[in-house]
C-alpha cells in the first residue's frame, strides 16, 4: 500500500471514486444483463413452446380427424357384417368416398378375418382386383394420380410387414404405426398407418379399418416452423426422425445419433421436453419435444420444435449492448464530472501546498485570495490570519534578538572575571585541605599505634593475670601433689612390708607340701604292703576251703581298701606336687615383687623431692607475676590518655579538613556554575547571532 500512498490526492480520489462508480454499477449492471437473459431465454422458450403447441395441436387434430372417421367406419362395416345392409362392393366405394373427401390421406383399407364379414370367402378367391387367394375381405383403395385404385392387401399376416394388421389384432386397441416404406403405384414411399380394430358384440377381433398417409405432408407442417431461426421435425416413438424440415437427410434415421442427443432423448422419455444442445453445425440450440397420440392408442410421436439460442438471445444481446453503451456513457459522464470536482478541489488544496512551500522558505508576504465562504474559504481566512501572526511573531524576536546579544556579551565578560576568583579562592582552599588532610592522616596513624600499643599492654596484663592464676593453681596442685607422693612412698613401705610376709608365708607353705608328700609317700607303702598282705590272706584262705571263705572275703575287703588308699595317695601326691610348683612360682614372684618394690619406693622418694623445689619456684613466679601485671594497668592507663590526646586531635583535623574541602567543593562549584554560565553566555550570544541571521531571512 506504500505505492498507494505515494500517489498524488488527484488520483488517489479519482481511483478511490472510480472504485465507488464500480462497486456501484457493476452489481447492478450485471444483475440486470443477467435478468434480460433469463427474460430473453423465458421468451423464446415460450415463444418456442407456443409454436410447438400449436402445431402439434394441428397435427393431433388432423390425426384426431383420421381417428373419427376410422372409427366411424368401424361402425358401418360391422353393423354391415352383422345384418348384411351392404355388399363388398359396397365398402369399397365406402372407403373411396371417404378417400376423396381426405385429401391428406393416401389410401384407405379394410381387412378381415377368415370368413368374418360375409361367409363368402370361397366364392370370392381371386374374384376381383381386391380379392387374393384367400378369398378374404381385404380391399385397399389408394390413390393413382387424379385417380383411385383398388388392390388387395399386401403381407397383413406377416409380422413386420404386417404390423398394421397383427399388432391391432393382438392389443385390440388403435394403432399407430412406425414409418415404414410402402410400395404404391409401384413407387415405395414413407408412410404411417392408423388402424381402428373391429370388435364384435362380445369384443372380439373381426378385422380392422385403417388409413394411411405420407410422411412428406408432416414436412409442410414442420416447414413452418421457423421462428428464431428454427425448424420443426417429427420423431417416431422409437426415435427415428418421420420429418425433419431442416436437415431432410436425417428423415427414417434415428434421432439420437450423437452421446449429446441420447442424453437428451433419455430426458424425453421421462417426460422432460425442453433442452439446451449443440445442433449437427455446432450451434447452440433450444429443443423443445410436444408428444402427439391417438385418444384411443398408447402410440406416440413427438414433435420438435428446435430454436437457434442465438436468435433466441438476440434481443437480449442489442439490449444488452444498448445497456453496456448507456451504462459506459453514465460512468463516463460521472467520471467527468467527478473528475471537474475533484479537479476544483485539487486545485485549492495546490493553492494551499504553494503557499506552504513560501512559509518553509521563509517568504510570509504571500496572501491566499478568499473567493467564498465554503471550507476553502474559511481555510483561506485562517493560514492568511496565522501568517500574519507569525511575522508579527518574528519581528518581535528579530527587534530582541539584538537586545539580547548585547546582554549576553556583559554577562559573558562577568563571569569570566568571577571564574578567575574562584579559581584563585579554590586553589587556596586545596592547598589548606591537603594540609589538613595530612594532619589528619599522621593523628589517624599516631591513634592507630597508640590502639596497637594498649591492646598489646592489654593482652600483657590479661597473660600475666592468667599466668598468675595458672601459677597459682600448680602451686595448688604440686603441693597436693606432694601430699600424694609421701603417701604414697609411705604405702610402698607397707606393700614392701606386707609382700616379703606373703614371701615368707609361701615359703613356710612351700615347706609343708614336702612335708605332706613324704607322709603320702608313706601312705602309698602302707597301701602296697596292705595289698600285698591282703593278696596272701587271700591265698591262704583259698587253701583251708569252706572255712577260710570268710576270712577270704575280709581280705577281699582290706585289697579294696588298700587299693583306695594307693589310689587317695596317689591324688594327694599330685595335689601336693601341684602346690610345691606353684609356691616355688610365688616365692620368686615375690622375691621379683619385692625387689620392684624397693625401686618403686626410691622413684616415689625422688619424685617427692622434685616436687619440693617446684613448689619453691612457683612461689618466685608467683611474686613475679604480681609485679609484672602492677605495671601492665599503670602503662594501659598511660596509653589511655595518649589515646584520648590522639582521638581529640584527630578529630580536630578531620573537621579542619571537612570544612576545607567543603570550601574548596563550594569554590569549585561555583567556578563550574561560572564556566558554565559562560558557556551560556556565548552560546547565548552563538544563538542571538544565528536567530538574527535566521530572521535576515523572512521577508515581512
Amino acid at each position: 500500500m506504500r505505492w498507494f500512498m505515494d500517489l498524488s490526492v488527484k488520483t488517489k480520489l479519482a481511483a478511490v471514486i472510480f472504485l465507488l462508480l464500480l462497486l456501484l454499477f457493476g452489481p447492478l449492471l450485471t444483475y440486470t444483463i443477467t435478468k434480460l437473459q433469463s427474460t430473453s431465454l423465458e421468451k423464446g422458450e415460450l415463444l418456442a413452446a407456443q409454436n410447438v403447441e400449436k402445431a402439434a395441436d394441428s397435427l393431433q387434430l388432423n390425426i384426431n380427424r383420421i381417428e373419427a372417421t376410422l372409427l366411424s367406419l368401424s361402425g358401418v362395416f360391422l353393423d354391415a357384417s352383422n345384418n348384411g345392409t351392404f355388399t363388398r362392393e359396397d365398402g369399397v366405394r365406402l372407403l373411396g368416398s371417404e378417400l376423396q373427401k381426405q385429401p391428406d390421406l393416401i389410401a384407405m383399407y379394410t381387412s378381415w378375418e377368415p370368413q368374418a364379414f360375409d361367409g363368402q370367402d370361397e366364392q370370392h378367391r381371386s374374384k376381383t382386383s381386391y380379392d387374393d387367394e384367400s378369398g378374404r375381405y381385404i380391399p385397399y383403395v389408394v390413390r393413382a394420380g387424379d385417380q383411385l385404385r383398388t388392390e388387395a392387401l399386401q403381407g397383413y399376416e406377416t409380422p413386420g410387414t404386417g404390423d398394421y394388421y397383427l399388432v391391432p389384432k393382438s392389443t385390440k386397441r388403435v394403432f399407430w404405426s412406425e414409418p415404414y416404406l410402402y410400395p404404391i403405384n409401384g413407387t415405395e414411399i414413407l408412410i404411417s398407418s392408423l388402424v381402428v380394430p373391429i370388435l364384435d358384440a362380445n369384443g372380439n377381433f373381426v378385422g380392422i379399418v385403417g388409413a394411411d398417409f405420407s410422411l412428406e405432408q408432416l414436412k409442410t407442417l414442420t416447414d413452418a416452423i421457423q421462428d428464431y431461426n428454427g425448424y420443426g421435425a417429427i420423431i417416431s416413438q422409437q426415435g427415428t426422425y418421420v420429418a425433419n424440415s431442416r436437415y431432410p437427410d436425417e428423415t427414417n434415421q434415428p434421432f439420437a445419433n450423437r452421446p449429446e442427443l441420447q442424453t437428451v432423448w433419455d430426458g424425453v422419455q421421462k417426460g422432460e421436453y425442453t433442452h439446451y444442445t449443440d445442433d449437427r453445425d455446432g450451434q447452440t440450440v433450444l429443443r423443445i419435444f410436444k408428444p402427439i397420440q391417438p385418444q384411443s392408442s398408447s402410440n406416440h410421436m413427438f414433435l420438435q420444435v428446435v430454436a437457434n439460442k442465438g436468435a433466441v438471445l438476440a434481443e437480449y444481446t442489442a439490449m444488452m449492448r444498448n445497456t453496456l453503451v448507456l451504462a459506459a456513457s453514465v460512468v463516463l459522464a460521472l467520471c467527468l464530472l467527478m473528475y471537474m470536482i475533484v479537479h476544483l478541489t485539487v486545485r485549492e488544496i495546490a493553492k494551499v501546498n504553494a503557499m506552504a512551500l513560501k512559509l518553509s522558505e521563509g517568504d510570509f508576504t504571500e496572501r491566499l485570495v478568499v473567493k467564498g465562504q465554503d471550507e476553502f474559504g474559511h481555510l483561506n481566512e485562517r493560514l492568511n490570519h496565522m501568517m500574519d501572526t507569525l511575522r508579527h511573531a518574528i519581528q518581535s524576536v528579530s527587534n530582541h534578538s539584538h537586545s539580547i546579544g548585547a546582554t549576553s556579551q556583559e554577562l559573558t565578560a562577568s563571569a569570566e572575571q568571577t571564574g578567575r576568583a574562584a579559581e584563585l579562592i579554590t586553589a587556596s582552599i586545596q592547598s589548606v585541605a591537603a594540609g589538613s588532610e595530612t594532619q589528619r592522616t599522621d593523628a589517624q596513624e599516631m591513634s592507630r599505634s597508640m590502639d596497637e600499643l594498649a591492646a598489646g599492654i592489654s593482652r600483657i596484663a590479661d597473660s600475666a593475670m592468667t599466668l598468675s592464676d595458672v601459677s597459682s593453681h600448680i602451686d595448688t596442685q604440686t603441693q597436693e601433689g606432694n601430699g600424694h607422693i609421701q603417701s604414697a612412698v609411705g604405702q610402698m613401705a607397707v606393700v614392701s612390708q606386707t609382700v616379703e610376709q606373703s614371701r615368707q608365708v609361701i615359703e613356710q607353705l612351700q615347706l609343708k607340701s614336702e612335708a605332706i608328700a613324704r607322709f603320702v609317700g608313706t601312705i602309698t607303702a602302707l597301701s602296697g604292703q596292705t595289698n600285698i598282705l591282703a593278696l596272701n590272706a587271700a591265698i591262704e584262705a583259698s587253701r583251708a576251703g569252706e572255712h577260710g571263705r570268710g576270712f577270704a572275703v575280709v581280705a577281699q575287703e582290706v585289697r579294696k581298701l588298700a587299693e583306695q588308699s594307693r589310689h587317695a595317695a596317689e591324688q594327694i601326691a599330685g595335689l601336693t606336687e601341684e602346690i610345691h610348683s606353684q609356691a616355688q612360682a610365688a616365692v620368686a614372684s615375690m622375691a621379683l615383687g619385692v625387689a620392684e618394690t624397693g625401686r618403686g619406693t626410691e622413684a616415689v622418694q625422688h619424685s617427692g623431692r622434685i616436687f619440693s623445689s617446684i613448689m619453691q619456684e612457683m612461689h618466685e613466679v608467683n611474686t613475679q607475676l604480681g609485679e609484672l601485671s602492677a605495671s601492665a594497668e599503670q602503662m594501659a592507663a598511660s596509653v589511655e590518655e595518649v589515646t584520648a590526646t590522639s582521638a581529640q586531635m584527630q578529630h580536630i583535623a578531620e573537621q579542619s579538613a571537612s570544612n576545607a574541602h567543603q570550601v574548596a567543593s563550594a569554590s569549585q562549584q561555583q567556578l563550574v556554575s561560572m564556566n558554565e554560565v559562560t558557556a551560556a553566555a556565548e552560546h547565548l550570544a552563538r544563538m542571538v547571532e544565528e536567530l538574527v541571521e535566521l530572521m535576515g531571512k523572512f521577508k515581512t
